[in-house]
């Protein structure tokens, strides 16, 4: 599987939470996508097959049932099914040996993917933030689904466990990742495209979701 890697935008939890309510700010927005109308919005298929811009079924890939929503593909559900909420991978350098670090970091372990998973302490789910209808799901290291290398890079895969079913509509879904200290990935020396602070921030998201009535759904 071709991995998506995260870039840049990681802002605190405040900040984040300021921002997703306001609907403004130069960091939220680059992670926040536009959302689609009703007319855009593919009904889902019934399967559960979620597929990534290179063509892998993640549903495979991460061992998961439940229909997957995170990739552009995969952002439909029908009322009263589970979900799985994915986002984007976290890669590293393969060892410490040839790490590269900004000016003053240390890393808590050799390896980088060692260190990254060292300091993971879990991620929070966040539906319809800064809205009335606000719900927030908090998991631990658990959402780590896999760990596999692309092209000699180790990439650390996400899935949170099932959700329930949001109600027919649009809605909007964000992942904050929470993690002990900074860690960098050892593949440069830039923190804003190769760190991760401590402490929570927003990790993806939000992006637009839709679930659709049961009725709707194809024969």
């Amino acid at each position: 599987m071709k991995p998506t890697r995260m870039r840049a935008a990681v802002v605190s939890l405040v900040l984040a939470t300021v921002l997703a309510a306001a609907g403004s700010g130069s960091a939220q927005a680059r992670q926040q996508e536009p959302a689609r109308t009703t007319a855009e919005a593919a009904v889902p298929t019934p399967d559960h097959n979620c597929k990534s811009p290179d063509g892998t079924n993640l549903n495979t890939f991460l061992g998961i049932s439940e229909r997957i929503i995170g990739p552009p593909a995969c952002r439909e559900a029908f009322v009263g099914e589970q979900w799985v909420r994915s986002f984007p991978g976290w890669g590293t350098a393969a060892s410490g040996v040839r790490a590269r670090y900004p000016r003053g970091y240390t890393p808590a372990r050799f390896d980088p993917m060692d260190d990254f998973l060292s300091k993971l302490l879990g991620a929070r789910v966040v539906n319809d933030i800064g809205t009335a209808q606000e719900r927030s799901h908090t998991f631990g290291p658990e959402v780590i689904r896999r760990i596999a290398d692309f092209d000699g890079i180790p990439f650390a895969y996400f899935g949170s466990p099932p959700l329930s079913s949001l109600s027919a509509g649009a809605h909007t879904t964000t992942v904050f990742m929470r993690l002990s200290a900074e860690h960098c990935d050892g593949l440069g020396r830039r923190p804003a495209d190769n760190c991760l602070p401590g402490g929570e921030f927003v990790y993806h998201g939000p992006i637009p979701v839709r679930f659709f009535p049961l009725n709707e759904q194809p024969v």
